[in-house]
């Protein structure tokens, strides 16, 4: 999916414009190069020990930011636009080889040669206009020293290789339900990198899988906000049913799914705005299986997990009277089976159930008071598992569980946490605390906090 989409009338007007064309050159991060070095007059190398030496300068290297069209999915309207980052100018090469001894196998000096490199090609596709890759770290590798034969002159052979594309800015957001702000964090320096003020109160969010939209649940309409992380500016807002609860995304990238006033709203990503939405009677809270064909809802007025085809809206399969009370659901990343929090009154219980076929595979040896939230890492070989902080007779409000075995790694305190984001790598949490205003950063590892980010009022939900 393509957020930058165009109408047939604009892809018009742009070609019009501009030269538009389809991207059909070959990316490329390496360039060859060949450096001859004549050697003086009585001097050899011997090719079993020479070693080559390379320093260069790019300053006449420039970035060009060429723009063309991308087919986005199979209809002819579905088209995107995409930047080649092209690199045009000369990199200059200091080439030296050593040692360079005479005839008579005496001195041990070098050779050098300044090498111009004609550079002339495309190094990467962005979605972003702007981007150009780190001159500063291009390398150089594979030197090969050739030695001369039949009149050739001594040669040094080597690859020039450019920078990949930089890799985009990570935020972490904090619906705000206190002061109806949303707090954006830049993940790489852990502060507040701007606050976007809304008019109804936040209460939920998620960011779309390419990372390029936020999108914001206010519970107390029929409202969902469309945030641009490039921008960080409110771009669209879409209704949807009274008090939407909980969002989440296909693995296409083509649709996000809301729980709102008994129904699931069906939210068209490139278009932004909802295109189906299908009944859920007595659903608590849903999940979207990870091949994002089938929403699974907890039904607390039946004791049901039920399973409805995201295509049809129908209901397809049905655990009845399999768990008491299954109020919560969450399926991971990768992988076939989700975990359900269990149990009408106190304490809770987890449940693994298996998604294909539908059946219940086994219980968490555990007890909770109650889960605020599931949440699983990245690579989905691990799952978080959040109560609410109580002190004293709550301490440990975080229970680490291993998903290939269902093991609980380990319980740690995160005092005030309601909400709970992972980063990619797995190495960090991101907590939200509404009670004091702040969002503690967890290392992995020993789970010590690291920093305290303070945010906008009673932060209710976080997402990166």
């Amino acid at each position: 999916m393509r957020n930058n989409k165009l109408s047939f009338r604009e892809k018009t007007q742009a070609t019009q414009e501009e030269c538009l064309c389809f991207c059909g050159e070959d990316a490329s991060r390496e360039a060859m190069f060949q450096a001859p070095i004549e050697l003086p007059e009585g001097f050899v190398v011997d090719p079993a020990e020479a070693v080559a030496n390379v320093t260069w300068n790019a300053d006449s290297l420039s970035c060009v930011s060429e723009r063309c069209l991308i087919e986005t999915g199979p209809e002819p309207d579905e088209i995107g636009v995409q930047f080649a980052v092209r690199l045009q100018g000369t990199v200059t090469l200091l080439v030296s080889v050593s040692p360079v001894r005479n005839q008579y196998g005496q001195g041990d000096g070098a050779v050098s040669v300044i090498h111009n490199a004609e550079i002339d090609q495309v190094v990467y596709y962005s979605d972003n206009p702007d981007d150009c890759p780190d001159f500063s770290e291009i390398m150089i590798e594979n030197l090969v020293v050739v030695p001369p034969f039949y009149g050739s002159p001594l040669t040094v052979t080597g690859t020039i290789v450019f920078p990949s594309s930089p890799e985009p800015q990570s935020f972490v957001f904090t619906a705000n339900s206190g002061d109806s702000t949303v707090s954006v964090i830049d993940a790489a320096a852990n502060l507040v990198v701007a606050t976007i003020p809304f008019t109804s109160v936040p209460t939920d969010l998620g960011v779309t899988l390419d990372k390029a939209y936020t999108y914001v649940l206010h519970g107390n309409t029929n409202l969902v906000s469309v945030v641009d992380n490039q921008t960080l500016i409110l771009t669209n807002t879409i209704t949807v049913g009274i008090n939407p609860r909980k969002i989440q995304f296909d693995p296409a990238g083509e649709f996000a799914y809301v729980m709102a006033s008994g129904s699931i709203y069906i939210i068209d990503l490139g278009l932004q705005a909802v295109s189906d939405v299908f009944s859920v009677p007595n659903a608590a809270d849903f999940a979207l299986d990870p091949n994002g064909q089938f929403v699974f809802t907890a039904n607390t007025i039946f004791w049901s997990i039920d399973q409805y085809d995201v295509n049809t809206g129908q209901l397809v399969d049905s655990l009845v009277n399999e768990f008491e009370y299954p109020s919560l659901i969450e399926t991971p990343y990768a992988g076939d089976f989700a975990y359900v929090m269990t149990g009408e009154l106190w304490p809770k219980g987890v449940a693994e159930i298996s998604l294909s076929p539908l059946s219940v595979e086994g219980n968490l040896n555990r007890f909770f008071e109650v889960l605020r939230t599931i949440v699983f890492s990245f690579d989905s070989t691990r799952a978080y598992l959040l109560e609410p902080y109580f002190d004293p007779s709550l301490i440990h409000n975080l229970t680490v569980v291993n998903t290939a075995t269902n093991e609980i790694i380990t319980s740690v305190s995160l005092p005030g946490a309601i909400d709970l984001a992972v980063t990619p790598d797995n190495q960090y949490i991101y907590a939200a605390q509404p009670d004091d205003n702040t969002v503690t950063v967890y290392r992995t590892s020993d789970y010590t906090a690291v920093t305290v980010i303070p945010v906008g009022a009673g932060p209710s939900a976080i997402a990166m």
